[in-house]
């Protein structure tokens, strides 16, 4: 079974984590799960999210397997973004890790980095002129729900990362994997990545 590791930080947006992280659990391969979620956070402990729930995080020293990091965006990351001890790490685990998925904001954290520039990348669309300033070496695309980069894959706002996390499912293990995945959660998925209708 494969890790999918979910960065939590103070503030971190609840649907931008938990959403894509309820697909990734629901991939089957013959009948096994495929993924097994476990939320990281620099300090470790509980970490509230913007519902006010608290999910207890482990240290990230304690990754012990670098397959599929989850960044979420939220409010915080405006601040995060120039913490440059944050961005360090998130540099290392972005490298580190086989692939990456960033939903709405958690895309600037990302491209803070510095690993987006020259690549495409989406992000929330209220948040589009922030995005767009932070980081002017991206290709940012306006019109896109997610985008695939390599290893990266960019999701717009909020729901859009559902539809990143089941594109992400379709590239691995087949449209029918992902489409079957969506059914079972009676989510209507956003299929065509080039089309974001905010």
């Amino acid at each position: 079974m494969r890790a999918v590791n979910v960065l939590l930080y103070e503030g971190f947006t609840t649907m931008d984590a938990l959403g894509p992280a309820e697909a990734l659990s629901r991939a089957l391969d013959d009948g096994r799960k495929c993924y097994e979620i476990e939320y990281f956070s620099v300090a470790g402990g509980l970490v509230g999210g913007s519902t006010n729930a608290k999910i207890w995080t482990r240290k990230l020293n304690e990754i012990a397997k670098f397959d599929v990091l989850l960044v979420p965006g939220g409010f915080a990351a405006r601040k995060l973004a120039h913490e440059s001890g944050f961005i360090a790490i998130l540099g290392e685990l972005a490298r580190r890790h086989e692939y990456v998925i960033a939903v709405c904001t958690g895309s600037v954290l990302l491209a803070k980095i510095g690993l987006l520039d020259g690549m495409e990348a989406t992000s929330n669309k209220l948040s589009w002129q922030w995005a767009i300033l932070e980081a002017p070496g991206v290709r940012w695309i306006r019109g896109a729900r997610w985008c695939v980069s390599g290893k990266f894959y960019t999701g717009s706002g909020v729901s859009a990362g559902i539809d990143a996390a089941l594109g992400f499912i379709a590239d691995m293990h087949g449209r029918d994997e992902a489409q079957r995945i969506a059914r079972a959660m009676e989510y209507v998925w956003n299929s065509d990545k080039n089309a974001d209708l905010f």
